[in-house]
């Protein structure tokens, strides 16, 4: 089966590699973030909801699928990323509402100010930078210190614990 990258996919795209399992496609984490990867599949025609499979351990609930030829898009898509993600448009946009989604969060600076911060790699920091985005790096979090990258994201959040509470 051929797949072709459309914005929901890029946003499964950054959920699946921030959260990804080693078995299949899927992710881990929160019941809120495996319900968003499920809805995506399911929306997109991904997988069909009687080959989901759940479990639950310590590090939260995994929900995964079998999917070879998908698992092979996802992994070229990410190693193509850099030159798909170039331009500031809807599929950038949706790649890292996905890992904002995935991995991310709100952290308060010295003066007071909530700043979107992103747990991940130093690809991702370099389309950021590319895209005209302000960055810090401190360990593993990359701090986006423009004002307009939350802004740029929040139309393609699907998590309700990723929205800013002002």
């Amino acid at each position: 089966m051929k797949f072709r990258m459309n914005p929901q996919r890029a946003y499964l795209l950054g959920l699946w590699k921030s959260r990804k399992t080693s078995q299949g496609v899927g992710v881990c984490g929160r019941q809120e973030l495996a319900e968003a990867f499920v809805k995506v599949c399911l929306d997109e025609k991904l997988a069909e909801p009687d080959k989901m499979q759940y479990q639950e351990d310590s590090s939260g609930l995994r929900c995964f699928f079998y999917n070879t030829s998908l698992r092979s898009f996802l992994q070229k898509e990410l190693e193509n990323r850099e030159d798909r993600l170039r331009y500031k448009n809807s599929f950038s946009a949706c790649y890292f509402a996905g890992v904002f989604d995935a991995k991310g969060g709100w952290q308060e600076s010295a003066l007071g100010v909530k700043i979107p911060f992103l747990v991940c790699d130093r690809v991702d920091e370099i389309i950021l930078l590319r895209l005209g985005f302000r960055a810090k790096r401190e360990g593993q979090k990359l701090a986006v210190l423009s004002e307009d990258f939350y802004d740029w994201i929040a139309p393609y959040l699907k998590l309700d614990i990723s929205r800013r509470n002002d």
